[in-house]
């Protein structure tokens, strides 16, 4: 990935970069391999990773990946995630043997500019009033990067486009604007098919394409309204999980 150094911190900001749980391998004075964490609760999670290519195939990352662990553990965190692409089976052989397994597979879309305008009333909501009742719309788990308290971490950066009803929340769209990325979205069940999302996406997009990444590929609905909005899938990732308990046992 090639970020620059504002789109940088709103990755780390917005994953929970932990400075204590990361790891950095140095050889003769320069940077060889990174292991950049975060921790949540009891929950430890890798945002990124990666070694310069002339340092490649010496075990670094197998190094910094074991010393990591331990010092989580150490730390009283009990589970460890992160997401590799489908395709980087380098980097999947490394979590496998790292005692790593596939909880799920997640999706990842760019969305057409929809025209038209919204069939419903969209609204500009502060997250701050919207995030409660957004709870009881989520189907599926968010990931680590889409999750409430990543949204939270960031959410001075957000845009957040609600559409009500007498009951409450009918639906809602957070957008990180600067990533062009829609983090959540949801409509109430007694609510879909109505064109809400459409009227929410309208809203957020002001012209511009945007994406969904990693979003739960078990979640039917959301596959099935990507499809006939005409959605683009791109890279698929799968998300690892593992306890840590067991990785030090091995």
């Amino acid at each position: 990935m090639e970020l620059s150094d504002r789109m940088f911190a709103l990755m780390m900001q917005q994953r929970g970069w932990s400075r204590a749980a990361s790891r950095v391998a140095i050889i003769g004075g320069d940077t060889a391999a990174i292991w950049l964490m975060s921790v949540r609760g009891n929950h430890a999670y890798l945002i990124s990773s990666g070694t310069c290519p002339e340092f490649r195939r010496q075990g670094l990352a197998r190094q910094l990946a074991e010393d990591c662990l331990v010092g989580l553990k150490n730390e009283g965190i009990t589970n460890f995630q992160t997401e590799v692409l489908t395709s980087n089976k380098r980097a999947f052989d490394l979590y496998a043997a790292l005692g790593m397994e596939i909880t799920r597979k997640l999706e990842c879309y760019e969305l057409p500019s929809l025209p038209g305008s919204p069939r419903h009333e969209v609204r500009k909501t502060p997250w701050s009033e919207a995030k409660g009742e957004a709870h009881a719309l989520a189907e599926v788990l968010p990931s680590w990067q889409n999750s409430f308290d990543a949204i939270e971490a960031v959410a001075s950066d957000v845009q957040c486009w609600t559409v009500s009803d007498t009951r409450g929340l009918a639906g809602y769209a957070v957008v990180i604007p600067e990533t062009r990325t829609i983090a959540q979205i949801g409509v109430r069940k007694d609510r879909r098919c109505e064109g809400i999302a459409q009227s929410l996406i309208k809203a957020c997009q002001r012209g511009h394409n945007l994406r969904l990444l990693n979003v739960d590929g078990r979640s039917g609905d959301l596959r099935a309204f990507l499809q006939a909005i005409g959605a683009e899938p791109t890279v698929p990732q799968f998300e690892l999980s593992m306890r840590i308990t067991d990785a030090i046992e091995r």
